[in-house]
């Protein structure tokens, strides 16, 4: 009888380690991309953010495995082990209250310590940094979870094999759940915040079943502080003057977390009557609700030179939706011509039909929510017009900038066709920031005949570059700032924007130096180390000549005492966490102190 008796209590035992190591290895994944949600607004999605992320997990799990093995040997118990697990889910806790002065923190001090002489490689050392701090320490808990279970399942070493076997594939199981799980369910339909805050609470509560009472009553309170923080947000801060923390560059319309990026639509931005549509802290696209179908952004209204150089022009194609202000135009202004767009995020489409007035029944527009490159391959059809608008500040999907790619739109065009594409870069060749618009030039010299630059703000440093391609070398004959004159003096021609004199910003792109750059590929384009430099400038002239319009993002890291709010506010819910914490260490030092004496 007592023989059944205990094997009954270790297989129950055995259960219950089964299942905390199946959340352990959850937790780990889905910690790992709800944290990138986090460093992306202000990093990029760029493979430097990404290396930390990845490397500083591992670095993490490497240290959690070669401690949690140490300390197993060392009179282990139950108790031990489910506060691991309890310490892990408390730091999470922490993470969405933290990580905003984290970045802020580990921003300003990199640019201190650097001087800013090493733009380039402090950018990539801030993500680093801040990465370390959120992540490095539940990482190193977790990690320590599957050698420590290891050494508690086993009674014997003739069945080690088996059992560690058995909860390494567990853990391994449960990190594939925790990354479906993050990737398809929770990053889209759960603002990331609540997804750590649900993170942490499920540890909590799962390691609870070997720990004392009072212990239990922690996480209880814990759970209440996080569900009153979630449904009453107004006490996550007192303000001292009550006043109220203003971080929008205007009236917030609507946010929300999309498969891709952070979105807020603003209302009053620059302008009384503009609304504007921001992802991840940067200006996409903006809006006069007046007049909704105007081209408000300087550089969009060099998207109807497409039409200007082919002026049989009917088929459009727009990569990259935005606020849609470039589809809208040439669909109320040019009744001949047609328009295809191709965007890869649905929420976008969803926010322009919603707040930027885009008719989605209009019978001259097709919407496609895909891959650009993907698009293409599958598509059969061919464009006379495609531009290209999928660049933003911090990012560029390098697919989009190859000499592959290039190929693959020279087929999609017509034999008159013209590629319109927007860029961000300096005009002076001496500075990094030029880098990467002129590889991009050069890449569209090996594949297009004819390319034009146009420098959107006469000759400017930082700014909004256009460059414009023809497949045929129809303009051999004479110079396009001849045939812009000419569009010019016809007073009746719709192909161009009357406020605007093209062929001054018009330059030769062979007279522009490429030596020193390289010809981007799908094997070699080295995009985030040409892009970096642009990364901590403003994205557009217009961002250069109005403060207002500079990325809220960067301004609120920068300076954070450019806030419109004189308020000083204090959070409850780290204020409390924090008490508990300082209990929890209070009390974790006698479980293992005493337990190992």
């Amino acid at each position: 009888m007592y023989p059944v008796l205990i094997l009954k209590i270790r297989s129950s035992a055995f259960t219950i380690l089964l299942i905390l190591v199946f959340i352990g290895g959850l937790a780990t994944m889905s910690l790992e991309f709800s944290v990138s949600r986090l460093l992306i607004p202000t990093f990029g999605s760029t493979i430097y953010t990404w290396g930390s992320l990845i490397g500083v997990v591992l670095l993490g799990l490497s240290g959690g495995y070669h401690i949690g093995g140490r300390l197993a040997d060392n009179n282990p118990n139950f108790e031990k082990f489910c506060s691991i697990i309890f310490s892990s889910g408390l730091y999470i806790l922490f993470i969405p209250l933290i990580s905003s002065p984290v970045i802020e923190f580990t921003t300003g001090a990199i640019d201190i310590l650097t001087n800013h002489d090493l733009d380039n490689y402090a950018n990539n050392l801030n993500s680093l940094f801040a990465t370390f701090i959120l992540v490095i320490i539940p990482t190193l808990l977790l990690g320590m979870i599957s050698p420590y279970a290891i050494k508690l399942a086993t009674k014997s070493l003739d069945k080690l094999g088996n059992i560690s076997g058995n909860l390494y594939s567990v853990s391994t199981i449960g990190s594939i759940v925790g990354t479906f799980l993050t990737v398809f369910v929770l990053i889209p339909l759960i603002p990331i915040n609540y997804v750590l805050y649900s993170l942490g609470i499920v540890l909590l509560v799962t390691s609870i079943v070997k720990l004392k009472f009072f212990v239990k009553i922690m996480a209880a309170i814990l759970l209440l502080i996080v569900c009153l923080s979630i449904l009453y947000e107004d006490i996550n801060t007192i303000s001292l003057d009550f006043g109220n923390l203003h971080l929008h560059p205007g009236v917030l319309v609507y946010e929300t977390e999309t498969l891709y990026s952070h979105l807020d639509v603003i209302d009053n931005y620059n302008g009384i009557n503009n609304r504007a549509l921001f992802l991840n802290g940067y200006l996409h696209s903006i809006m006069d609700k007046s007049d909704p179908y105007t081209l408000e952004s300087k550089y969009t209204k060099f998207f109807p030179l497409g039409l200007l150089m082919n002026e049989n022009a009917t088929k459009v194609l727009f990569i990259g939706g935005g606020g849609f202000s470039g589809p809208k135009y040439f669909l109320q202004n040019y009744p001949e011509i047609s328009v295809d767009v191709v965007e890869i995020d649905p929420k976008i489409v969803e926010v322009a039909k919603d707040y930027f007035f885009l008719d989605e029944f209009n019978p001259k527009l097709n919407i496609y929510i895909q891959d650009a490159r993907e698009f293409l391959n599958k598509h059969s059809g061919s464009y006379d017009v495609i531009i290209l608008d999928a660049f933003s500040k911090s990012y560029v999907p390098f697919h989009l900038m190859t000499l592959e790619f290039y190929k693959l739109l020279s087929d999609k065009l017509t034999n008159s066709g013209v590629i319109i594409s927007n860029h961000i870069g300096s005009t002076d060749e001496t500075q990094a920031t030029s880098d990467l618009y002129r590889a991009n030039l050069k890449t569209f010299l090996e594949v297009f005949p004819k390319v034009f630059v146009f420098l959107t703000d006469h000759y400017k440093s930082l700014q909004n570059i256009i460059i414009a391609a023809v497949k045929t070398g129809q303009y051999d004959g004479y110079s396009m700032p001849d045939k812009l004159e000419i569009a010019n003096m016809q007073e009746s021609n719709t192909k161009v924007i009357n406020e605007i004199n093209y062929q001054d910003y018009v330059l030769e792109g062979n007279e522009i130096s490429k030596n020193d750059v390289p010809i981007l590929t799908d094997q070699y384009a080295p995009v985030e180390n040409l892009l970096n430099p642009i990364s901590g400038k403003p994205y557009s002239i217009e961002e250069q000549n109005n403060s207002k319009t500079t990325s809220f993002v960067d301004e609120r890291i920068r300076n954070p005492s450019t806030s419109t709010s004189a308020t000083v506010t204090v959070s409850i819910p780290i204020i409390l966490i924090t008490i508990l914490a300082v209990m929890w260490i209070i009390s974790i030092r006698k479980i293992w102190i005493i337990k190992s004496t």
